[in-house]
């Protein structure tokens, strides 16, 4: 981040308080949003602070339209349900997404993101106990002692205003309210980050693929063509509800720390100059008389894959995920691989033992594959795996929690557990566990002791 080195006091002011409630959530997200429902449903008054002025986070700004499995790796046991499997299951109801093979590594569900946001918008609104604060950038943070907030300062289109909260739920994403509040974070260099990803909808594919079967977004990804880019990772989604355009994530933006203004406004930059520069290049190389490759749909903000992590209680690691290990406080489950982005490549790692590593020459764009183990065959392998609620508890904390990617884990946990489908559980969670808190007094560290995500109860909000 670049300062001057100069300094301005600003000048002590009264901060108008907008809302008293019971539990403060910072993040609108569908991680955000259903940690919101929770409580409300436990009887909480809730306030949700949203940047944007929309419900969805990465799905929605980002405009990243897939799930991935609510079953476990082999297809055969339900592993997650809760407002993930209802908010789903009334997407498909509409046509809204599609849902795929049980056991699909890569995808379970394409949805439209759009519709998504509806979703959600609808299930806040059911909840009279809910004040939604959209177009609320959070800034700071009262609080009566050291690592114990009274108050979120926001700012939104009325001002500078606070909402007094007897308990906090991080769900930024970039554990910004937890920075704010004094808690240890912490975070890889930049260099060590997962790349982020600005995706798009762009139109003309098909035409152009008619005229030119020789012509894929994958090509033209590749270093020696004329888009200039360095790297040949991406990957393509139908947009539903709109056959014509293809959903296509194709920019890889290194380097980049989303918690640093300036690393994250470059960012930004880069990703959609990436974005274009593809597009510009297709219709240059493969010219079509009547049809052009365009840019249908820009994301409103880059789809960040790693930036700050809390600190918390316990640091999940890659060999509890791969063991399977079971926890006797598991807050959300999950089947989806161990997924690392590199400046070499990406490395999956499964659950049955089985590894992939691709790996890109730089120069040429030339891909290869390995394909081997990353232990030896053994018995019977582990089919899902459990993120224990003690890695949502951040320490020296009574009346904070932290929910989705944010989680305290290393890197190889890290790559497995940061999907939607497991970061929307931890909300659940999240939202559950305040409510004990604030109603019965429960100790924040023990406040998730005996329940499962499973056994939450399912309301059907649209009655269908």
């Amino acid at each position: 981040m670049r300062n001057t080195g100069e300094f301005i006091h600003e000048a002590p002011r009264r901060i108008p308080v907008a809302e008293k409630v019971d539990v403060c959530v910072i993040g609108g997200s569908c991680t955000g949003v259903f940690a919101a429902v929770r409580a409300a449903e436990a009887g909480m008054r809730v306030a949700i602070v949203e940047n944007n002025g929309f419900f969805g986070g990465t799905a929605s700004a980002g405009l990243v339209p897939v799930w991935h499995s609510r079953f476990d790796a082999e297809g055969r046991r339900e592993i997650i349900r809760g407002l993930t499997h209802q908010v789903l299951e009334h997407l498909v109801a509409h046509g809204e997404a599609i849902v795929k093979e049980p056991s699909n590594a890569s995808v379970y569900a394409y949805l439209n993101t759009a519709s998504l946001t509806v979703a959600l918008d609808e299930l806040v609104a059911w909840h009279p106990a809910i004040r939604p604060f959209l177009h609320a950038r959070f800034v700071g943070v009262a609080e009566s002692a050291p690592r114990h907030p009274t108050h979120a300062v926001i700012e939104d289109k009325s001002g500078r205003r606070a909402i007094e909260a007897s308990f906090f739920i991080d769900a930024t994403g970039d554990a910004d309210f937890l920075d704010r509040a004094g808690f240890e974070t912490w975070s890889l260099p930049a260099a060590q980050l997962q790349p982020h990803t600005t995706c798009a909808m762009i139109s003309g594919v098909p035409a152009v693929r008619a005229a030119h079967p020789d012509f894929s977004i994958s090509e033209m990804m590749r270093p020696c063509r004329g888009a200039g880019l360095k790297h040949v990772f991406g990957w393509t989604a139908p947009v539903i509800g709109a056959p014509e355009l293809l959903f296509a994530a194709v920019t890889r933006v290194q380097n980049c720390n989303p918690v640093d203004a300036d690393d994250l406004t470059a960012g930004e930059v880069e990703g959609r100059r990436q974005i274009t520069s593809l597009v510009r290049a297709a219709n240059r190389e493969f010219f079509t008389e009547d049809a052009e490759i365009r840019i249908a749909a820009l994301a409103s903000s880059m789809g960040l894959r790693e930036s700050r992590h809390a600190r918390c209680l316990h640091s999940l690691t890659e060999a509890e995920v791969l063991s399977g290990q079971a926890f006797d406080d598991a807050a959300a489950y999950g089947s989806y691989r161990v997924d690392i982005h590199h400046d070499e490549g990406i490395t999956f790692r499964y659950l049955d033992g089985k590894q992939e590593i691709m790996r890109v020459d730089r120069a040429t764009g030339a891909i290869a594959w390995e394909r081997g183990r990353w232990r030896p065959e053994a018995g019977e392998s582990p089919t899902f795996y459990q993120i224990p609620y003690r890695c949502l508890v951040p320490r020296g904390a009574d009346n904070v929690l932290c929910a989705g990617r944010m989680l305290d884990c290393d890197r190889g946990a890290y790559g497995a557990c940061r999907v939607m489908v497991n970061c929307n559980q931890m909300g659940e969670a999240a939202g559950v566990a305040a409510a004990r808190c604030v109603a019965e007094g429960a100790p924040i560290e023990t406040a998730w002791r005996g329940l499962a995500n499973e056994t939450l109860p399912e309301i059907d909000y649209w009655q269908e």
